[in-house]
């Protein structure tokens, strides 16, 4: 039961990033761009964290679904630990247009949070 729970407070926060993009898709694609994301992930991203989201929230956590997850959260790490060597100051758009600062270290360590809580979930499943 624990590790339903901890695999679903990871997904309800990757569907609420994958939602916020989603609706506001403009701005999304702008903040994508500006980020140099390249259109090819950027587009579908929102739905595929919608959907990895969802399937963590809704169902019993199985190890795909949990490797899908933590394979997304890590590669969100390397850009946010990349954009931020860059000193960027482009929003990170990390959850849509209700982020307007650049990507910060807090930014990784709440995925890596994440990260954590995936094993967790894995471990006890």
């Amino acid at each position: 039961m624990l590790s339903r729970i901890l695999a679903a407070f990871v997904g309800a926060v990757i569907a609420f990033a994958g939602a916020t993009k989603v609706a506001d898709m403009k701005r999304w694609r702008r903040d994508a761009q500006a980020q140099h994301i390249w259109k090819v992930v950027a587009l579908p991203l929102p739905f595929v964290e919608l959907l990895v989201g969802a399937t963590l929230v809704m169902t019993r956590p199985k190890p795909i679904t949990l490797g899908i997850a933590t394979s997304l959260l890590v590669m969100f790490c390397v850009f946010l630990v990349i954009r931020i060597a860059e000193k960027s100051t482009v929003p990170c758009a990390c959850f849509g247009s209700r982020s307007s600062r650049p990507p910060s270290k807090r930014d990784v360590v709440r995925n890596l949070f994440m990260i954590a809580v995936l094993s967790v979930s894995a471990a006890i499943n």
